[in-house]
């Protein structure tokens, strides 16, 4: 056994091949590995992984599993195999391949490569095989070819498997209609010792078991989440019904637009030079006041659709003359960036506090010999 593990040690350096070619510059690479299973029984598959980090510039080549034999190689070793009693005493080398993968770039990080290289392979012998992960590399100007081991060693633990002849572990019985049957205690107990059972015995590793955790404890966590999700929601429709519907008391339009126009005049924008956002906080309340007062879309209208939208709404000639130079001011300011005089600022927010006055709806018998006021009604009188 200590022959064949140093016969594998020398063969996975010794058989490196000139066909898995990736570029790579100035710094030394660096190589390490892993397995997929840390024990097996002899036979059994595993994945053997190489992980590479190299710059672009220089050829690097991986290790290879299969033998590059001659035709008088392969007929040779095939007679060999036909002068044995059976094929299973023959034994090509410790690891048999599977099926060998093309190397995966797993990430580019500038003129860095991350690359990574897989085996499947099968396990042809018992014991602790080690495994040493290298790479063959070129530096700059130079034509023999560098060896990089990996700085750990692998090791896979193979344990053994013994097919059991059942014509051992007959016994006469002379109840039986056959006289002979297998005792079945006999056989239960060697496969304790050596065979099927001998996995369950084999040293624990949390490495191969780490992946179903991981999901094991995503899946728990998703799971709770989602529990917790019910439950909220379920509680937030109990006590929905449970709670008693409260209407709030509707503000009237024209209480919302006084106040925001009054608020509108405090904050003194086109004394601060922004025509433009003056004019368009108070077109905007005056569409809000539009829309509450008569159900109209004006937040969506034009001036020029408003205009015509409240053509056949029944409101005084000042009232419909206030709203349209308001609505035509604004125009010139958004559009022309005109400046308009201070005088006619002030004198377009005391035009929308009449129009909203003037057209707010109350009780008709209230409204009753109300005199409609506008810009030049003397409010002291």
């Amino acid at each position: 056994m200590i022959k064949a593990l140093k016969i594998v040690v020398v063969a996975l350096v010794a058989t490196m091949a000139m066909g898995h070619g990736v570029m790579s510059y100035a710094q030394t690479p660096t190589v390490s590995g892993k397995l997929s299973k840390q024990s097996i029984e002899v036979g059994d598959r595993f994945e053997y992984i190489v992980d590479i980090e190299a710059d672009r510039a220089t050829p690097i080549h991986t290790q290879i599993f299969h033998k590059e034999m001659s035709d008088d190689q392969a007929k040779a070793l095939a007679e060999s195999k036909r002068s044995m009693s059976s094929y299973t005493e023959y034994n090509e080398d410790i690891f048999e391949l599977i099926k060998e993968y093309p190397i995966d770039t797993l990430k580019v990080d500038g003129r860095r490569l991350h690359l990574r290289k897989r085996y499947l392979l099968a396990a042809m012998e018992t014991g602790d095989i080690p495994l040493v992960p290298a790479i063959m590399y070129y530096e700059k100007n130079r034509d023999v070819p560098d060896t990089l081991f990996s700085r750990d060693t692998l090791r896979l633990h193979v344990a053994a498997f013994e097919e059991l002849d059942t014509t051992l572990f007959l016994r006469y019985d002379p109840t039986s209609q056959q006289g002979v049957v297998v005792d079945s205690l006999m056989a239960m107990s060697k496969l304790r010792d050596t065979g099927l059972y001998t996995q369950k015995d084999l040293p624990f590793i949390f490495a191969e078991i780490r992946d179903y955790v991981i999901y094991g404890a995503i899946g728990l966590i998703l799971f709770g989440l989602f529990v917790w999700l019910v439950v909220w929601l379920l509680m937030r429709y109990l006590k929905s019904r449970k709670a008693k519907p409260r209407k709030l008391p509707t503000i009237p339009p024209h209480i919302v637009a006084n106040k925001a126009l009054t608020e509108l005049g405090h904050r003194k924008l086109w004394q601060k030079g922004k025509f433009k956002l003056y004019y368009s906080e108070l077109t905007d309340i005056l569409r809000v006041y539009i829309s509450g007062r008569w159900g109209i879309g004006a937040m969506e209208m034009t001036s020029d659709e408003i205009i015509l939208a409240l053509r056949d709404i029944d409101m005084s000639t000042n009232s419909r003359s206030d709203l349209v130079a308001i609505l035509r001011t604004a125009d010139m300011v958004k559009f022309a960036k005109a400046e308009p005089e201070a005088e006619m600022n002030d004198e377009n927010l005391n035009r929308a506090l009449y129009f909203v006055e003037n057209t707010k709806q109350i009780n008709t018998q209230r409204n009753e010999g109300k005199e409609e006021i506008n810009s030049e009604t003397n409010i002291n009188d």
